[in-house]
């Protein structure tokens, strides 16, 4: 009886460890090893528009599944990001730095969005195994922080955001359309 009690005390001891400290590893290595693949097949302008791939698709899944709050908080998460990157420049060199533009994709974007894009379905698929959406967060933080190591600094935050959001997803700068019944669309 004691050893039955025993294997079942280290078997809960081993899942209810720290959860996120257990899966930080995981993400990063998917990342590295991403950001080494894409780097050896493309240029540092492909890579940057492949890790906004890879972006694209953590946003557009969790809102997917959690709706647009989720969307919407991992906007703000990325912004922050961006935030944080100015404002650090800004305690630095004492001036404001101005947003960098987003390089025009070459020939190797395809190839640096699929390698991103399967990193980030890696991310979620260790995110779906969490307690919670630890490693999600990781992967958002990651990403945003290897954009702004890839362009040299932080994008305007309007032209990733048009980048970020599909097509068929609403956008902040989208007019307001009024129904005939005097509602709005927004």
């Amino acid at each position: 009886m004691n050893e039955v009690q025993n294997h079942e005390d280290t078997t809960d001891a081993a899942v209810m460890g720290d959860d996120a400290e257990s899966m930080a590893p995981v993400v990063t290595a998917i990342l590295g090893t991403a950001i080494a693949a894409a780097a050896k097949r493309a240029g540092t302008a492909d890579v940057a528009h492949g890790v906004i791939a890879g972006l694209r698709l953590l946003r557009s899944a969790a809102e997917s599944e959690a709706g647009y709050t989720m969307g919407a908080a991992i906007d703000t998460a990325i912004r922050t990001r961006l935030l944080v990157e100015n404002l650090s420049a800004l305690r630095t060199t004492g001036s404001a730095p101005a947003p960098v533009p987003l390089p025009a994709p070459g020939a190797g974007v395809a190839i640096a969005s699929a390698i991103f894009v399967s990193a980030a379905e890696s991310c979620l698929t260790v995110n779906a195994h969490a307690e919670d959406n630890g490693p999600l967060e990781m992967a958002v933080f990651a990403f945003s922080t290897q954009l702004i190591q890839q362009l040299g600094g932080s994008p305007d935050w309007r032209d990733l955001m048009r980048e970020l959001h599909r097509p068929s997803e609403p956008r902040d700068d989208r007019p307001v359309e009024a129904l005939p019944d005097g509602n709005t669309i927004h």
